[in-house]
């Protein structure tokens, strides 16, 4: 009577959803890719934020304030720019018009009135919101002809009104959707990590998604030899 050959006997543990995900080490492999190419985009994502951030900050910080009025407010919308986002993006835009020395005007457009200095006229909008609702309370903000102050750029056309709130001016859907990616592909990078660690301590032939033999029954013959 011969011995048959049984199979290296598999965890206790190893039967759950990352179980089937990965069950071995090569689709481990190949998941690690996906995730660290979407780390990439994501990494990629962020710093586009963290520019528009840091220059929001800056101009708020650094360029120069004149005073102005209010000369036309309107709420304006557009879907895209891809070609599946359907969704209706919100931002209201305020006309200004404040006073300044002719050569720090750069906006390209100036109001003469009969009897006063040229007004140089620029346009300030606020951050994109999916919501017209919450458009439509920003038109409150600043009423038609209220004074403001007015920060322009003193190297481009770039004004922006004085003392707006942070929630009005930075771009924090994109920071908390940038910001939850991350966070996601960062977690399930780590469970990856943690995946490929365990089954190297496994053959390498080790895969939890082929059947497993049946072990051979207490009272039965496996080989049967009649002489």
């Amino acid at each position: 009577m011969s011995t048959p050959s049984l199979p290296s006997s598999r965890p206790v543990n190893d039967s759950n959803f990352f179980t089937v995900l990965m069950p071995n080490q090569g689709r481990v492999r190949f998941l690690r890719g996906v995730i660290l190419f979407f780390l990439v985009v994501g990494a990629l994502g962020c710093l586009s934020v963290a520019v528009s951030v840091l220059s929001e900050f800056h101009a708020r910080h650094n360029w120069r304030v004149a005073r102005g009025h209010v000369t036309a407010v309107d709420e304006k919308s557009y879907t895209g720019p891809s070609l599946r986002d359907h969704v209706a993006h919100y931002f209201v835009e305020y006309e200004v018009r404040f006073a300044v020395p002719a050569e720090q005007c750069l906006t390209g457009t100036t109001f003469v009135n009969d009897g006063e200095p040229p007004s140089c006229v620029g346009i300030v909008r606020t951050r994109k919101t999916d919501s017209q609702a919450l458009a439509n309370t920003w038109l409150e903000r600043h009423r038609l002809n209220s004074a403001v102050g007015v920060l322009h750029d003193p190297n481009g056309p770039g004004v922006k009104i004085v003392g707006e709130s942070a929630s009005l001016v930075y771009p924090w859907q994109e920071i908390f959707g940038m910001s939850g990616w991350m966070v996601f592909f960062l977690i399930f990078l780590t469970i990856t990590q943690r995946r490929l660690q365990f089954l190297k301590t496994l053959p390498k032939d080790y895969d939890a998604s082929l059947p497993s033999s049946e072990p051979p029954r207490p009272n039965g013959l496996s080989d049967l030899k009649l002489s």
